[in-house]
């Protein structure tokens, strides 16, 4: 069975899982919370960072290079375009998430918010809070909500694209803010329309009893969306 190593509401780590879930595979979520890591963590992932995988032999670090790895090795229910303009594009879109907008959600904000203070005792750098909120996350906002020209972010379907913007839109909100229908009205009715999706569905029940046990997430989206 693939194990997969993190805590499911960390950004990457869900990604994962929802791509596990999109392909119906059986999986064994391990915690591992990269802050308290177990004895040599270091060993499986050299960045000290989650998710990893094991898949039988085979242990691979790094979000995006796990989901190519799944892809290839369980093809059903793919998450890549077979077009290749559409494939370079889900491409993009997830490391445009990953390298050009997630640093500033989960660093800049989630970290200085809840982790830093929770877990290392540091008070929040409120200068970079205020930069990632004014500077640095609403061009990127703007930027997604003007390539978003269909239903999904790459092709006519659903694919690593829209796991990885609507991944950390989730973290968006768990560090205490809203995507707002005003500033960004075609990027928030594509959030809530994945939001219904059953692999987030189903990663939702495992995620919010692990999420609620650190209390200084805010969870206000997964009480809007169960009401």
């Amino acid at each position: 069975m693939l194990k997969i190593y993190g805590v499911p509401f960390s950004a990457h780590t869900r990604k994962i899982i929802i791509a596990a879930t999109e392909k119906s595979l059986p999986f064994e979520l391990i915690r591992v919370i990269p802050m308290q890591p177990p004895p040599s963590w270091r060993e499986m992932s050299p960045l000290g960072l989650i998710p990893i995988i094991q898949d039988g032999e085979v242990t691979l670090a790094d979000s995006s290079v796990i989901g190519l790895y799944m892809e290839r090795c369980y093809p059903q229910q793919s998450l890549y375009p077979t077009d290749a303009a559409a494939y370079a594009r889900a491409l993009w879109i997830e490391e445009f998430v990953d390298s050009g907008l997630a640093p500033h959600i989960l660093r800049g904000l989630l970290w200085q918010r809840v982790f830093a203070p929770k877990f290392l005792q540091q008070a929040p750098d409120e200068e970079l809070i205020s930069k990632s909120l004014n500077d640095m996350i609403p061009p990127r906002f703007a930027y997604l909500e003007q390539t978003l020209q269909g239903e999904y972010f790459a092709g006519t379907a659903f694919s690593v694209a829209d796991i990885a913007v609507t991944s950390i839109l989730i973290n968006f909100h768990y560090a205490g803010e809203t995507l707002r229908e005003a500033s960004y009205p075609k990027l928030y009715r594509y959030f809530r329309r994945v939001l219904a999706r059953d692999s987030f569905r189903k990663a939702f029940r495992a995620e919010i009893p692990a999420a609620s046990t650190i209390e200084e997430l805010d969870m206000r989206l997964f009480t809007a969306l169960e009401a």
